[in-house]
Parts: C-alpha cells; sequence; structure tokens
C-alpha cells in the first residue's frame, strides 16, 4: 500500500506510466503544444470534456491544474495557465477512460486500502483546521475524498494487473483512446 500525501499527486503516479498521444473515432488526438496553449473560453464552460458520454466537469480537473501551477513562478503562472487546465483535462481524460475499463473488467480497490489511504491523508493534517483546509484545497469533502481515493486505487489496480500480466499500460491506454468518444469543449 502506497501513502498518498494529496489526492493530484496519487492520480499523477497513476498515470506516470500512460502518456501519449493517439486518437478517436470522431474525435482529434490528444493535444500539442499549440493547442494546449491556445487561449481559454470566457468564461470557461462548467462541462470542459465528455467520455463516452459522460461529462468532466472544470472542478474535477482543478486540483491537477492547480498543482502544476503551484510549481510555476507567479510570472509564469497567468501566461500557463491555458496549457495546465488543459493538462490537467487530459490526464483526467486518461484516469476516466482507465475507470471506465477497470469498470467493464470487474476491477475494484480493495475497501481496506482505500479506508487505509483515507486515514493516512487524515494523519498528515495535524488538526481539524488543518483538515478543512486541506479538504477545501482539494475541492473535496470528507465523502467526496472517499470516492476519488477508491477511484485511483481502482485504476491503480487495473494498471497493476496488466503489468503482472506482462501486458504494457500505455498499449491499455492507447486502445482505450483509438475507440473512445472524446469531445473535449476547453
Amino acid at each position: 500500500m502506497r501513502t498518498p500525501c494529496a489526492v493530484p499527486v496519487l492520480l499523477a503516479l497513476a498515470l506516470a506510466s500512460c502518456s501519449g498521444p493517439a486518437a478517436g473515432p470522431g474525435g482529434s488526438a490528444t493535444p500539442g503544444p499549440a493547442e494546449l496553449a491556445r487561449p481559454l473560453p470566457s468564461p470557461v464552460p462548467d462541462v470542459v470534456a465528455r467520455v463516452n458520454g459522460r461529462s468532466v466537469r472544470i472542478h474535477q480537473i482543478l486540483a491537477l491544474a492547480k498543482a502544476e501551477l503551484d510549481r510555476m513562478s507567479v510570472a509564469e503562472r497567468d501566461a500557463r495557465k491555458p496549457e495546465a487546465l488543459r493538462r490537467a483535462l487530459e490526464k483526467y481524460v486518461d484516469r476516466e477512460l482507465l475507470l471506465q475499463e477497470a469498470i467493464a473488467r470487474g476491477v475494484e480497490a480493495d475497501s481496506r486500502e482505500v479506508e487505509w489511504a483515507f486515514d493516512q491523508m487524515c494523519r498528515e493534517h495535524r488538526d481539524e483546521p488543518a483538515w478543512t483546509e486541506f479538504l477545501a484545497g482539494q475541492g473535496l469533502d470528507e465523502r467526496a475524498l472517499r470516492a476519488e481515493l477508491r477511484t485511483q486505487l481502482t485504476v491503480e489496480a487495473l494498471l497493476d494487473g496488466e503489468r503482472r500480466a506482462g501486458r504494457d499500460p500505455d498499449a491499455l491506454l492507447a486502445r482505450l483512446r483509438s475507440s473512445a468518444r472524446i469531445e473535449r469543449l476547453l
């Protein structure tokens, strides 16, 4: 079992081995650098993508984008915000494709591992105000955090199963991307 330090960190680790462009039917390839950097629509829509008909909302990608933006200098943040949001969206789309595949295969996270991860996160925050601040920073409440951990650990279980079977998780993700209906609205 792993000790998650923050929700985006665990997601980034779960998806670290899954990268690379692929096109879906009727969809476009993973956006290139110029597409990632183009200005954001104003206002930014609530639904920023659809993955096989399932909506992805802006609040679902903000924590990932914030984690990337926090690593930049203040001067870079405004200029790179569109790129960070779109990169976060691509990571989230990949995660959603993997989750859908895990569900289709009947892969589930172990409930004890989910609770253990949740408890570890609680212990990392010394008191109730720190815990509340952490949750607010992630845009989650305790129930949503447990659901997010379950999702991430389910995706991780799928990827681990692929590796144990001697299959390349990148090939799985490429196959999922190529057969998916992905509509990017951001």
